[in-house]
């Protein structure tokens, strides 16, 4: 009884944005969060404007990205490998992308036939289910939902399931759509 209502005590005191996600002070949107760029060719530069220096250029436009700062009309993204830099908010978009990054089984993992550098789109949340088409490393995927533990993507034409630990560019408690 009294570790309940010491529970109570602190749910009561403590301020409800101690728990809350971090917001960007410039949109007001959570940070971190995953955005897709706009364009085949994308400067990320080591600081907050065009006189900062060029530092990578992405060549793939729905490449996944994280937003971890905000300043002004510019972000500070992270990519998969961890670099970081800015670009301008015009060459991003909130569309939601992933990439394929691993082939890991929860439930028989013998059961398939797969290269070391690929995984399956799977027909239902379910390894057990039937494989829809195999997948690369390194190939993007456009969420169309996920829950607690699955997305269901689309490659091209093929649209299938695919567990989030095998995917890169969503957060493992969100859930889409």
């Amino acid at each position: 009884m009294k570790r309940i209502l010491i529970i109570f005590l602190l749910n009561w005191l403590l301020p409800v944005d101690l728990f809350a996600r971090e917001v960007g002070k410039e949109t007001g949107l959570p940070l971190p969060r995953f955005v897709i760029l706009k364009s085949n060719k994308s400067n990320l530069r080591n600081g907050a404007g065009m006189k900062y220096a060029i530092n990578w250029t992405y060549l793939k436009k729905g490449y996944p990205m994280e937003v971890i700062a905000e300043f002004e009309n510019w972000r500070k993204l992270r990519d998969i490998d961890g670099t970081e830099g800015w670009i301008n908010e015009n060459l991003i978009t909130g569309k939601r992308n992933v990439l394929i990054i691993s082939n890991k089984f929860e439930v028989n993992p013998t059961k398939y036939k797969l290269k070391q550098q690929e995984m399956f789109l799977f027909r239902y949340p379910d390894e057990n289910s039937y494989p829809v088409v195999r997948v690369e490393f390194g190939v993007i995927g456009n969420i169309k939902k996920c829950d607690i533990d699955w997305c269901k993507i689309k490659v091209d034409k093929y649209t299938g399931w695919i567990r989030k630990a095998n995917i890169w560019g969503v957060y493992k408690e969100e859930i889409i759509g």
